[in-house]
């Protein structure tokens, strides 16, 4: 396990996920991160299933190793991407962007992109496919990622804040749209 990253507010947890166990074990951590700050019911099911889908997602179609990271914002969870090592984010981003410019759903639950649809629709739209590294490694790879519930207001459209993450914060690896979970080497 990567120990937790701070910059300046943010704090990302960092957890390996075992290919053959990988969306039990996101489901666990997510269960307890979002349990831990008061979540259940409907908004704990929902963040489950939707990290459940997308490290389900990464051991059919992506490569090992694969990460589940959580993003806190000032103490508070706000994102949820599921890592995998293949650097290919195929139609991903293009499947996300019609969803959210249109809604072409039925279309999609024809044959492929129904995970993707149910992490649409679980995180209210506010869900993104982009390049990273692997924390424990240092490799290229993908995540995907999506706003988890808040108390305060609504979801995030990207994992941190639309003003971004702190100045200079994992320039050193840069990625898009964050950069802060990777610490210096």
């Amino acid at each position: 396990m990567v120990p937790p990253v701070r910059f300046h507010g943010y704090h990302v947890l960092v957890k390996a996920l075992r290919p053959g166990s990988a969306a039990h074990r996101a489901r666990a951590v997510i269960r307890r991160v979002l349990q831990d700050v008061g979540f259940d019911g409907e908004d704990l099911s929902d963040a489950e299933s939707a990290v459940a889908e997308l490290a389900a997602n990464a051991e059919e179609h992506g490569w090992q190793p694969f990460e589940l990271r959580v993003v806190f914002v000032d103490g508070e969870p706000s994102w949820c991407e599921v890592v995998d090592g293949d650097r290919d984010l195929g139609a991903i981003p293009a499947v996300l962007d019609r969803l959210r410019s249109s809604g072409d759903e039925p279309e999609l639950l024809a044959e492929r992109g129904r995970g993707l649809l149910l992490v649409h629709a679980l995180s209210e739209g506010r869900c993104r496919a982009y390049p990273t590294r692997i924390c424990a490694t240092g490799t290229p790879g993908k995540a995907v990622g999506f706003a988890l519930p808040t108390k305060t207001g609504p979801r995030p459209s990207a994992p941190v804040p639309d003003d971004g993450p702190p100045p200079k914060a994992g320039a050193h690896l840069p990625t898009q749209p964050w950069a802060p979970a990777f610490p210096d080497r």
